[in-house]
């Protein structure tokens, strides 16, 4: 038999399931959610509502995760595996010639080839690729146990054949964080390492709900969960670009460059580009190639935007490896023989492991396909997501590292979307700081800050701010340009005002968590308002010429409506009689469902709204597949996709 294995993405390392600290972790929680849960309801018991945020301008209220509404809709789901197999070859880094080296295992090929002859010969052939934007296999090259990986390798593909080159033994694939020596007194003045450990669609309900021991482990010493954080618009570009620009895309668009033009992205000023000024190394990672964040809808960077960029290696894997999908999931699941979100563990961990103890580094590593097309997805990832923190724990990296475990938003279509707490769901991500030992000693009032604002307000331009002051952490830059779209929000290492306004954290309306509202019946009033944000959206495909391609809409039911209760004089000024509603409606076309925030008078049918604003809460990829911009593609009913809707209204 001959073998022969071809490359082309990732150094897949033996995973350490680390079994035993995760049956620890899990009797830990199973033990101490009797006493958690004891607490809760004595406190529950104690007043009708619990908080998050309890001021005079924010009562963000706390949603008990197992209620009745949430039970009839989650169906738990178990976590698969992508490969039984064990690796045929393997790889790690060398610390003497800093380098990574490949190795066969000889037991592994005998057992999967044991029904041939054992007259093999060992040929491994590998497909190198290092270019930027798309993956370019280089030439093949034989090698044997003990091959040491170039330097100008970012990944490879391995395939492994019989002599006969008939049948395949084992395909994989590997990404290679290479090695670069640190600048000359990198350590002289000690700044704070950054990670950003962030997954797509994750509620801080959800969280508590669908993974309890990732949620436990997050309670460990040092992490500070930022209870108070409010999303400042719908989807994951809108909410992650502020984080790393300081700028809404609007005004980005406004100030800076159409982001939707090729060349524009690079012109941004992201906050690696500050890092990268200031002395660090940077990575930026995804798990998902069509929609990610910069290029879905967008052109993406044409010029590589940080030190390690995985996407040519993500290119090169969802081409080159078999694609494996959970059963109701659009997103690949695995890729070749492992699970997609792995290889974003993979090249975080590696960046880490080369990096982290000899210099300051910061990246951004970001998984899409866990929890985006499906909820209770996080059900079935909740062992490998603690997984990888207890690999960090492991690694020490936890020693030198300020690491943000974040979401972008909630679930914001599916069933979810049908509980009473749909609109907090939405707009309620997970926002957790760790801050390492060291930096809790040198810096105590910063973290006493971070602790004080665990249930305070706070937004996504006051985590730019934290960027930028771990930066400048020891304050020698007097001219720090904080966020551009909120004068009012600050360094989450500073206190927060305890009175906040949804408003002074630049959060519109249409996202703010902290008001309370309460539901009306259905009359006139509530028809004619729903009527004229229907109006609004057809006006609004109009203004951008789209007729020709989306169909109009007609009101079909209303589902909820819900009007704003006046807790201040905050209204004292608008005068008339608006009042702020939400309504929750759905129209004839494909039964496409809405929910919309408006400034309604019902006396006078005076009526504000900002269409872009509005959310589309059921799925609509496949119904606005005729245009391209995002924002569009919530309200457009293509009319090639038009069916005929029989079935009886949706009621929520």
């Amino acid at each position: 038999m001959m073998m022969k294995i071809k490359t082309f993405t990732s150094v897949s390392y033996k995973k350490c399931i680390l079994c035993t600290f995760i049956l620890f972790l899990s009797i830990v929680w199973y033990i101490t959610s009797f006493v958690v849960n004891d607490e809760l309801t004595i406190k529950f018991n104690e007043s009708e509502k619990r908080f998050y945020v309890n001021s005079s301008k924010c009562q963000m209220v706390y949603v008990e995760p197992f209620n009745a509404e949430f039970t009839k809709v989650y169906t738990p789901k178990n976590f698969t595996r992508c490969s039984n197999q064990n690796d045929l070859v393997t790889g790690h880094f060398d610390s003497i010639l800093k380098q990574y080296v490949l190795h066969v295992d000889e037991q592994v090929l005998h057992k999967l080839s044991q029904s041939e002859s054992n007259d093999f010969i060992y040929k491994v052939s590998l497909s190198f690729y290092t270019a930027f934007m798309l993956s370019r296999l280089g030439n093949k090259t034989k090698f044997t146990h003990g091959y040491v990986v170039p330097l100008n390798v970012e990944g490879m593909l391995v395939e492994c054949r019989s002599a006969d080159e008939k049948r395949i033994l084992q395909e994989d694939a590997f990404s290679f964080v290479q090695y670069q020596k640190p600048p000359p007194n990198s350590e002289i003045d000690r700044k704070a390492s950054v990670i950003m450990y962030g997954i797509d669609t994750v509620s801080r309900t959800n969280l508590r709900r669908l993974m309890p021991m990732v949620f436990e482990f997050l309670k460990s010493p040092g992490w500070y969960e930022m209870m108070g954080y409010n999303k400042v618009a719908d989807n994951s570009y809108p909410n992650i670009f502020p984080i790393l620009t300081g700028y809404s895309p609007s005004s980005a668009e406004n100030q800076i460059c159409d982001t939707s033009q090729p060349g524009c992205l690079d012109e941004i000023p992201f906050i690696w580009k500050e890092m990268k000024k200031n002395g660090y190394l940077t990575a930026y990672a995804e798990d998902t190639l069509i929609i990610n964040t910069f290029n879905y809808v967008k052109p993406g960077f044409l010029s590589r935007p940080t030190d390690y960029y995985f996407r040519p290696v993500l290119d090169a894997l969802e081409k080159k490896t078999n694609k494996h999908y959970y059963p109701g999931c659009k997103m690949a699941y695995c890729l070749g023989r492992r699970l997609a979100n792995s290889y974003i563990f993979d090249y975080c961990r590696q960046f880490m492991q080369r990096f982290v103890a000899d210099r300051p580094i910061w990246g951004m590593f970001w998984s899409n396909h866990i929890s985006h097309d499906d909820f209770s997805m996080l059900s079935a990832m909740q062992h490998k997501i603690v997984g990888d923190l207890l690999n960090f724990e492991k690694d020490g990296s936890f020693e030198h590292t300020i690491m943000i475990f974040f979401s972008d938003h909630g679930s914001r279509f599916g069933p979810l979307m049908r509980t009473k707490e749909s609109f907090l769901e939405a707009r309620q991500p997970i926002m957790f700081i760790y801050s390492p030992p060291w930096f809790r000693e040198k810096y105590p009032q910063y973290v006493e800050a971070l602790a004080q604002n665990q249930n305070r307000l706070s937004s996504n331009f006051d985590v730019y701010n934290t960027l930028k002051h771990i930066i400048n952490i020891e304050g020698l830059v007097e001219d720090t340009k904080w966020a551009y779209d909120c004068p009012q929000c600050q360094s989450l290492f500073y206190p927060l005002p305890e009175s906040r306004s949804c408003s002074e954290a630049a959060i519109p309306e249409a996202y703010c968590t902290c008001h309370n509202y309460e539901e009306v019946q259905e009359d006139h009033g509530t028809w004619r308002m729903a009527e004229l944000v229907v109006d609004r959206i057809n006006q609004y495909l109009q203004y951008n010429n789209l007729q020709n391609l989306c169909s109009s809409l007609t009101l079909r039911v209303i589902n909820i409506t819900e009007v704003r209760m006046l807790e201040s004089d905050e209204y004292v000024g608008l005068g008339k009689g608006l009042r702020h509603y939400h309504t929750k409606f759905q129209v004839h076309q494909n039964l496409a469902e809405f929910f919309a925030t408006v400034l309604y008078d019902r006396r006078t049918e005076e009526l504000h709204i900002n269409v872009e604003l509005i959310n589309r809460i059921n799925i609509y990829r496949a119904d606005a597949e005729c245009v391209d911009d995002g924002t569009q593609k919530l309200f457009c009913i293509c009319l090639s996709k038009l069916r005929n809707n029989e079935s009886t209204p949706t009621i929520q």
